[in-house]
C-alpha cells in the first residue's frame, strides 16, 4: 500500500470565498483572513496535501458589477500572499457580464497580481460556458498564455460539456483545464471521450464520483499526464473532512511514476513551478 507521505501532493482546486450567496442560505458569519487559513492549512496538513492553487468562490455579490470582480481578485491574491509556501499559486475571474471592461481585469490580474491564470463557475455567474464574452476572454488568455479554469458541474446546463467543446475547438492554442468533470456518473464515463477528441483540454478529480476504476480507465486511455490532482476546497462552509480522490489515486493500480504526475507533477508544470 502506497502512502501519501511518500509523495508530494498539489492540490489545484482551492476556492477562497463562501457558497452562501449560491446555497440560497447563510452559513454563519464569515471567518477573517487569519481563520481561514488556518482552517485550509488544519485541512491540507491531515491530508498530507503540501501545497495549493487558490481561486474565488464564483459565487460573490456583485453589486457594482466589475468592481467586486476587483476586490475579489485582490482578496485572493493577499491570502495567497499570506503564506507563499503553502499557497504557490493563484488565479483569478471576471464575468461574462461585465463586459469589455473585463479585459483590463484580465490584464490585471496577469500583470499586477501575478495570478496563474483566470477561473469561471459559469452557473455561479448566471451565463453558459460558451456566453459570447467568452472568445474575447480566450484571446487575451492566449495572448498572456496562460490556462483558463473552467468548471463542468454536472447538475448544470449552463456547464455542460459541450459548451467546452466549442470553445476548446474555436481555440485549440488555450490550454483548458476542466473542472469538476468527474462530478457525476454519466459525466465521468464521458470525460475520457472529450479528451481523446480536445487534446487541449486537462482535467481535475474535483468532486469526483466513485465509479470503478475510474482513474485507471482515464489514465490508460488517455494518459496520466491530462490529470490533476483537485478537491474542490471551501473552507466555510466546511463540505468535507477527507480528500478522496487521494485515497482513489493512492489506492489505484496505477505506476508510482503516474500517480506522481497526477498528485503533483502535471500542476507544477502547467503553473510552472519548481
Amino acid at each position: 500500500m502506497r502512502h501519501l507521505s511518500d509523495f508530494s501532493a498539489f492540490d489545484i482546486h482551492h476556492h477562497v470565498g463562501s457558497l452562501d450567496i449560491v446555497a440560497g442560505s447563510s452559513t454563519g458569519r464569515a471567518p477573517t483572513l487569519e481563520d481561514d487559513i488556518a482552517r485550509r492549512l488544519t485541512y491540507m496538513d491531515a491530508n498530507n496535501i503540501s501545497a495549493v492553487m487558490l481561486m474565488p468562490s464564483n459565487g460573490y455579490s456583485a453589486p457594482d458589477g466589475i468592481q467586486a470582480t476587483r476586490r475579489v481578485n485582490d482578496y485572493v491574491a493577499k491570502y495567497r500572499d499570506q503564506r507563499p509556501d503553502r499557497f504557490p499559486a493563484a488565479v483569478g475571474t471576471v464575468s461574462p457580464l461585465d463586459g469589455d471592461g473585463a479585459l483590463d481585469e484580465i490584464d490585471r490580474c496577469v500583470n499586477e497580481l501575478g495570478m496563474k491564470g483566470i477561473v469561471w463557475h459559469h452557473r455561479f455567474q448566471g451565463t453558459a460556458i460558451d456566453h459570447p464574452m467568452m472568445d474575447k476572454f480566450l484571446r487575451r488568455l492566449q495572448e498572456h498564455a496562460l490556462p483558463a479554469f473552467i468548471h463542468l458541474i454536472a447538475d448544470s446546463s449552463l456547464e455542460s460539456p459541450w459548451r467546452l467543446e466549442i470553445l476548446a475547438d474555436r481555440f485549440p492554442a488555450v490550454q483548458f483545464v476542466a473542472l469538476d468533470g468527474f462530478s457525476s456518473p454519466d459525466h465521468a464515463h464521458w470525460m475520457p471521450y472529450l479528451a481523446d477528441k480536445h487534446p487541449n483540454i486537462i482535467f481535475d478529480t474535483g468532486v469526483m464520483v466513485s465509479v470503478a476504476h475510474l482513474i485507471e480507465i482515464f489514465v490508460r486511455r488517455i494518459g496520466a499526464h491530462r490529470l490533476l490532482l483537485g478537491t474542490d476546497f471551501y473552507s466555510f462552509p466546511k463540505l468535507f473532512n477527507t480528500a478522496f480522490p487521494l485515497n482513489e489515486i493512492l489506492e489505484s493500480d496505477l505506476t508510482d511514476d503516474e500517480c506522481r504526475a497526477i498528485l503533483s507533477g502535471n500542476a507544477r508544470r502547467l503553473l510552472s513551478i519548481n
